[in-house]
């Protein structure tokens, strides 16, 4: 299936895919690949920590102590007609069907991302562990949360890793992460209205239970700085909030320099100056002159590969047929998104973990399967061709014809 996917430039059906490619690799009928994502007993949640391995083999030993960064957010897939499993009536806020709502899937995601060397810096590339159906009998903060710790089982302790998520998402299961892993910290948006407030008085000695948190902090009591790079005023200090209890935690102020003054809100979890990136290796021009102008600052620079995971969502619905699948039940349409999860992420990280591959290190993932699905293709054809030519009996006319094909092309040749 997995080469399947990488031969087709649209995975449009398991029936297509199977007239088109696996007929031609195997004698097995098309129901038993149907049979196969229904009700395979394979636990394919289990392929990320593959995925999860091999990126930890990937990253260079001289960038192990280089944070990796998790991002987890959800998307959502629009579906014609009632006989799909899980299919519900969402809310979108970004839909561009006249309404704000639409009749499909949506799909808790999970992405890894993860520093390598290119001309002596330090960049990050991306890859999808893996997708999940909102059932709604769990809430999606509880499956992201899930998939967080089988993420962080397979990376260990001894890395430093930041989970990156909207405002959404930073609360409940996934807020209580950090309390799980010592290794772990978070670096989100959050809510303009979140409740901030100063550090604990010092105690007074008077009898009475001591105050947990000190005064209310609002967005505008923020003083905000300007840094020489980037567009954005920034403001930093220190706070408690109830997200996560008696935890000290850093909170973001920023605001346009130019513009108005709309302010966003963002934490961090832990100091800025415990992120243990070298941001002067950085290729990233934000994260290098964020971290030389100001430490304080690094957090910010570190948010935006939060990103990333929007950009999978657009190369996977674009290029990977994520909304192609035409499979009706949740067992089936996980198998299969996952599947498509795990070619894109083998054609990141093929490049950097086979030598025969690394000329491909400057290409997308989408780049690298068009070169590796255009030699499967030629070697299928190849074969094919020969298989049919050895079961014709008369093919004299065929051989004739090769022959005058190659005659003529020597005598082209001996002329030039």
């Amino acid at each position: 299936m997995i080469i399947t996917i990488l031969t087709l430039d649209t995975f449009r059906s398991v029936r297509f895919a199977h007239s088109h490619v696996l007929s031609k690799l195997a004698d097995t009928s098309l129901n038993a690949y149907y049979y196969t994502l229904r009700t395979d007993s394979c636990d394919h949640s289990r392929w990320s920590d593959t995925t999860v391995s091999k990126v930890v083999k990937v990253v260079p030993d001289s960038l192990e102590t280089q944070p990796l960064f998790l991002s987890i957010d959800d998307t959502m897939v629009e579906k014609f007609g009632k006989k799909f499993e899980l299919c519900s009536k969402l809310f979108d806020h970004a839909a561009h069907n006249g309404s704000n709502y639409l009749n499909g899937h949506c799909m808790v995601s999970i992405l890894l991302s993860f520093p390598v060397l290119k001309d002596g810096q330090i960049q990050y590339l991306s890859v999808p562990l893996g997708y999940r159906l909102w059932d709604k009998e769990k809430s999606k903060l509880e499956t992201a949360a899930e998939m967080v710790r089988q993420a962080m089982g397979v990376i260990g302790s001894s890395r430093q890793v930041f989970l990156l998520c909207d405002s959404w998402y930073p609360k409940a299961e996934v807020a209580g992460l950090i309390n799980e892993f010592g290794n772990l910290g978070i670096i989100c948006n959050a809510r303009v209205d979140t409740a901030m407030y100063e550090l604990p008085p010092a105690p007074t000695g008077k009898r009475g239970r001591p105050r947990k948190y000190g005064k209310r902090i609002h967005l505008e009591d923020f003083e905000l700085a300007t840094p020489q790079s980037g567009d954005w005023k920034i403001g930093v200090r220190p706070v408690l909030t109830r997200l996560w209890g008696e935890r000290v935690v850093y909170a973001f102020v920023t605001a346009p320099k130019k513009g108005g003054d709309s302010r966003r809100l963002f934490f961090c979890t832990k100091k800025p100056d415990e992120i243990t990136l070298d941001y002067s290796l950085c290729a990233d021009e934000r994260m290098r002159k964020y971290g030389e102008e100001d430490i304080s600052y690094l957090p910010l620079a570190c948010y935006q590969l939060r990103w990333n995971i929007e950009v999978s969502y657009y190369e996977g619905k674009t290029f990977w047929s994520l909304e192609e699948y035409r499979i009706r039940n949740r067992e089936g349409i996980e198998r299969l998104i996952n599947l498509l999860a795990v070619s894109y992420s083998a054609m990141t990280l093929l490049p950097y973990s086979d030598e025969t591959f690394s000329s491909y290190q400057s290409f997308s993932a989408q780049e690298t399967r068009f070169e590796i699905g255009q030699q499967i293709q030629a070697n299928i054809i190849f074969n094919s061709f020969v298989e049919s030519l050895e079961t014709v009996k008369k093919a004299r006319a065929l051989v004739k014809l090769l022959e005058h094909h190659i005659q003529s092309w020597i005598r082209k040749v001996q002329k030039l």
